[in-house]
């Protein structure tokens, strides 16, 4: 395929995308295979941070980490991005030689460590229960060498064909070499020959791109960007700190994601059928590269608006009470959670406590899939009775999951309480607020209804004053219990 033609792909793309509101859907559905070195490291964040993807799973494989250290960072990183619901698995080791790089990849901090973990699932078992139960097509990014998707394709060769394509770094093809070639070299050719469409992305070792002081400064300014930021703090930071002052890192993995996103910096040569092969070639791409780089991790902008293309934070635009907190609200919780706030209390009729709460519940369900609006279904233990059902209207807001879309359901349990279940692709986590949140939230309204009298303006007024005290101090990481 020539260079102009994938540029005109580029183009397209672009406007095709930025022409209209964003869906809120990914348009790309992702299991990412990874062996766990700081480029993985790096690409992991980016993706986690796009909402134009969706990742299904997360498999390990051998080569800077062994698999199963692989699979404690990769928990470790998404436990610290509050992702624990992505599904992580090892596969397999090859026995394959240690690496140099083995001990600086095993110093790198992805996050701490879970005391407690969930049962072992070997990497073959997760690719065949999620592929299982996923409708759209999938596609690989695979980072390190092809072992689990060859042990996927051997256990069950049938899935293959929900497989749109597989990306795959290798820094050569012509001839093909690499670490991640050599570490697994028969489960290479195996998918290779499968028919299976591939995109081989690489970048010849003189035309690499360092990972900069520079560069990392500018990523430190997506100040909003939790997955910037965590790249930012491990590379200025030991062990990678002294490796990119000495330009030893360089982008690699990460142009398996600019392939997909901006496939106009890349030539492209067919190397069979079902092959092709993306290369970066001129050291003029330095600075493209750079800018795509951050524009991944940025994202798109409006994800979630419909009708406002911003979402209005400017304290002229709210009550005199609520302006003290939005600068400090919106910079510790997100955009997300007050967008849904505002919008559920308005809906609402007045400013409730059960129902910020029920955001923060939505937005922190979310948050563990790692999905967008309109794809969780809510079961509601908060019955139909106020004040506790008040919760009901910020579990709508917030996760989409409206009585319209058929997403949230009413338990008939008798024991009326703040807790939700949430359920997504076969998977499912409760939340329930801790009992000391909830005693104090019990306490709190019969003090205002002894004091002022139930249904009085003055009552009313004191619920508003809590709300508003309980959304700018109760953080949603740490109100709520999790069962999963």
């Amino acid at each position: 395929m020539s260079k102009i033609k994938i540029l005109l792909l580029g183009i397209a793309l672009f406007f095709a995308w930025g022409a209209a509101a964003h869906s809120g859907k990914p348009r790309v559905y992702l299991i990412i295979d990874t062996d766990c070195a700081a480029d993985d490291f790096r690409t992991l964040c980016m993706l986690l941070g796009n909402r134009d993807v969706e990742i299904l799973g997360i498999t390990t494989s051998e080569g800077a980490l062994t698999p199963r250290q692989g699979e404690r960072k990769v928990k470790a990183l998404l436990n610290s991005l509050y992702h624990q619901g992505i599904p992580v698995a090892a596969g397999r080791e090859v026995g394959a030689s240690i690496p140099d790089w083995r001990e600086m990849s095993e110093q790198i901090y992805w996050g701490d460590s879970l005391q407690k973990d969930g049962p072992e699932k070997s990497a073959t078992d997760l690719l065949v229960e999620t592929m299982g139960r996923e409708p759209q097509k999938i596609t690989f990014v695979c980072l390190g060498p092809l072992t689990n998707v060859a042990d996927l394709l051997e256990a069950k060769p049938g899935l293959a064909e929900k497989i749109d394509k597989i990306i795959w770094y290798n820094s050569g093809a012509q001839p093909m070499g690499d670490t991640n070639y050599r570490i697994d070299t028969l489960s290479a050719q195996k998918v290779m020959a499968s028919g299976i469409k591939m995109q081989l992305v690489s970048a010849k070792e003189e035309d690499s791109v360092p990972v900069s002081m520079f560069y990392l400064m500018e990523l430190g300014q997506l100040q909003t960007s939790p997955y910037a930021q965590k790249v930012v703090t491990a590379h200025v930071t030991p062990p990678l700190v002294s490796a990119v002052k000495d330009e030893h890192l360089k982008v690699w993995d990460e142009l398996t994601v600019l392939s997909h996103f901006a496939p106009q910096l890349f030539t492209v040569d067919s190397l069979s059928p079902t092959i092709d092969w993306y290369y970066v070639d001129t050291k003029q791409q330095i600075r493209p590269i750079e800018e795509q780089l951050l524009a991944v991790f940025k994202g798109k902008e409006n994800v979630e608006g419909k009708i406002f293309y911003h979402f209005p934070v400017a304290e002229e635009y709210y009550i005199r009470d609520l302006m003290p907190i939005i600068a400090r609200t919106v910079n510790r919780y997100g955009a997300s959670e007050w967008r849904a706030a505002v919008l559920t209390n308005e809906l609402h009729g007045h400013l409730g406590i059960y129902a910020t709460l029920g955001v923060k519940m939505g937005i922190r369900a979310r948050e563990y899939f790692n999905v967008g609006v309109d794809d969780i279904v809510v079961t509601s233990y908060a019955g139909s009775k106020p004040p506790v059902s008040c919760l009901n209207d910020g579990l709508q807001v917030s996760t989409g999951g409206t009585v319209g879309h058929g997403l949230i359901h009413i338990a008939s349990d008798e024991e009326v309480r703040p807790e939700a279940t949430f359920a997504f692709k076969g998977r499912s986590v409760t939340l329930r607020l801790k009992p000391e949140y909830a005693r104090q939230v019990q306490e709190d309204l019969k003090k205002g209804i002894a004091l002022y009298g139930a249904g009085t303006e003055e009552n009313w007024q004191y619920v508003r004053k809590l709300a508003i005290q309980y959304w700018q101090d109760w953080d949603r990481h740490e109100i709520f219990e999790i069962i999963s």
